[in-house]
């Protein structure tokens, strides 16, 4: 097995098996309750046949829903769930997720293996096997995507969840500082 910190590590070894599901025709109120049930910030919307066919995340919620002041418990998922989705490969390494997301700019991503979903990763889950890569994949994404170098540029502080590299504590506003990604207790 890959060490702790090896951004070599497959998909397939740290991905969730059992992403939460919900119906393109449930209320985005039923599934913003399936949601905080869960302890999950996505849901995977699959079709009559058991396809892959949309994701809802908790930011498709606010943005497309809330933000837009529509009533919750009459938009159906089908509405504001992103279609089509970015798929990976279960063998592929976490770096190759991370590089994904990154040139995306997304934080969940459906694991396939022979057309069939088999998993999600997150974000959080390469966070959790190797914090510096993501540090890694952002700056790569800078150079190789230079539209978006504003997104990323060292001036403007950007915040993501997982853990923190110093106390170890996982926290919704870890910032990077010198390199590592501290929550606020740490790097003031």
């Amino acid at each position: 097995m890959a060490s702790f910190e090896s951004p070599d590590v497959r998909i397939q070894d740290v991905m969730s098996v059992t992403p939460i599901i919900i119906k393109k025709t449930n209320t985005v109120s039923k599934a913003a309750s399936l949601m905080k049930e869960s302890g999950v910030g996505s849901l995977v919307v699959l079709d009559e046949a058991g396809e892959l066919e949309g994701i809802i995340t908790e930011m498709d919620i606010v943005f497309k829903t809330v933000a837009e002041g529509l009533d919750p418990k009459e938009v159906k998922v089908k509405n504001i769930m992103s279609s089509p989705v970015k798929t990976i490969s279960g063998i592929k390494s976490i770096r190759d997720a991370a590089d994904l997301m990154a040139r995306h700019g997304i934080r969940r991503l459906p694991v396939i293996r022979g057309g069939n979903m088999i998993g999600i990763i997150t974000e959080n889950d390469i966070i959790e096997m190797s914090p510096a890569l993501l540090d890694i994949t952002r700056e790569y994404a800078r150079i190789r995507y230079p539209e978006d170098i504003e997104r990323y540029t060292e001036s403007k502080e950007i915040e993501t969840s997982g853990y923190c590299e110093s106390c170890k504590v996982y926290s919704e506003r870890l910032t990077t500082v010198e390199g590592q990604l501290l929550c606020p207790e740490c790097y003031r």
